[in-house]
């Protein structure tokens, strides 16, 4: 159902998500699942120690930001910093600002993901799930939402369909949790089966294209109390929004990042050699070859904050030098170029 969105304020009511885990080992009621839902659920499916050693890197994060005493191993704001009215601007996760703990953009110059992506038993397990190797794509993104957010007001942050952004990528996006996070942290809500629906975001409202409130689903949000070791997989064009964090003390530690199935078709991603309103030419990481696609007027040019670029300013979204990702479903136009964060 589609129809103007009742604004969520406190105490959330939303159905739960159906968990997958009695499917694995069979591709076909996956396969149903997936169809059916959108998404799946996975609960205490990652290994836990490195979840916990992810975790970690969190809590180091915080502590060194002033959030939490150096003695404190719990995730527990302890005041010893106030939390100004940045840290509390919802539309971090949109990407219209970025001095928000909704994105720790320190961990993406360190790589953090490469502690879950390459690591046997993770990848063991997304085999498992996927049928398949598991090819990661290097986006990824890391939330510290901070708690006191106000709860009288919206608790939606924003409800997106990452396949407008990411036009024909092949891939699946993976929800994980660090640590707990119940309906007070909040997390990330999904509508369930609405995959199948049409794409929401209005085309004629540049540069971010948002879905129009009137659009947002009111029907069929799900949700779950999340712990360490889970993971939700859904895909591209499934709605979902970002919840905010109405706790007292404790931070929303989650991660997402894109994987797909290694014998499938793959994007480009490797250095940019130059990028125009016309042509876009890279050296694949992969196969150390030199490869350009067309650019044209339907080509998604996106940077870190999500915007498309279009005409003379296609040039200077990256720098010579900088990894990016091309897709090109033909082989030969781009129907993305964008940043690996």
């Amino acid at each position: 159902m589609l129809s103007a969105q009742k604004m969520s304020s406190g105490k959330l009511t939303m159905g739960q998500l159906n968990v997958s885990n009695h499917l694995l080992g069979n591709r076909e009621a996956l396969k149903q699942a997936w169809e059916r839902d959108g998404y799946w659920y996975f609960k205490a499916v990652l290994d836990r120690e490195v979840i916990a050693a992810m975790r970690a890197a969190w809590l180091d994060y915080l502590k060194r930001a002033g959030m939490i005493d150096p003695d404190c191993n719990e995730n527990r704001y302890t005041g010893s910093k106030p939390l100004g009215p940045q840290y509390f601007d919802a539309q971090a996760e949109s990407r219209l600002t970025a001095d928000s703990l909704s994105r720790v953009n320190e961990f993406n110059e360190r790589n953090i993901h490469t502690m879950l992506t390459e690591n046997p038993k993770i990848n063991a397990t997304m085999k498992q799930i996927l049928g398949d190797d598991p090819f990661w794509l290097p986006i990824a993104e890391y939330r510290a939402n901070p708690p006191g957010y106000d709860p009288a007001r919206d608790r939606f942050i924003y409800p997106h369909q990452d396949g407008f952004y990411s036009r024909g990528m092949p891939m699946k996006i993976c929800w994980i949790p660090i640590d707990f996070v119940d309906e007070d942290v909040g997390g990330c809500a999904w509508v369930g089966g609405a995959h199948r629906g049409p794409i929401l975001h209005d085309v004629n409202n540049p540069p971010l294209f948002p879905i129009p409130r009137e659009l947002v689903p009111i029907e069929g949000w799900q949700r779950a109390n999340y712990e360490p070791g889970d993971i939700v997989i859904f895909d591209l064009n499934t709605p979902h929004s970002g919840l905010t964090n109405i706790s007292t003390d404790r931070f929303r530690m989650t991660m997402d990042i894109r994987v797909t199935e290694a014998s499938g078709p793959t994007p480009t991603i490797g250095r940019l050699v130059s990028l125009n309103e016309s042509e876009v030419t890279v050296v694949d990481a992969k196969s150390g070859l030199t490869k350009s696609y067309v650019v044209n007027l339907d080509t998604y040019v996106r940077s870190i904050d999500g915007k498309k670029r279009e005409g003379a300013e296609i040039a200077s979204t990256f720098r010579t030098g900088e990894d990016v990702i091309v897709n090109a479903i033909d082989g030969r136009n781009a129907t993305l170029v964008r940043s690996i964060h």
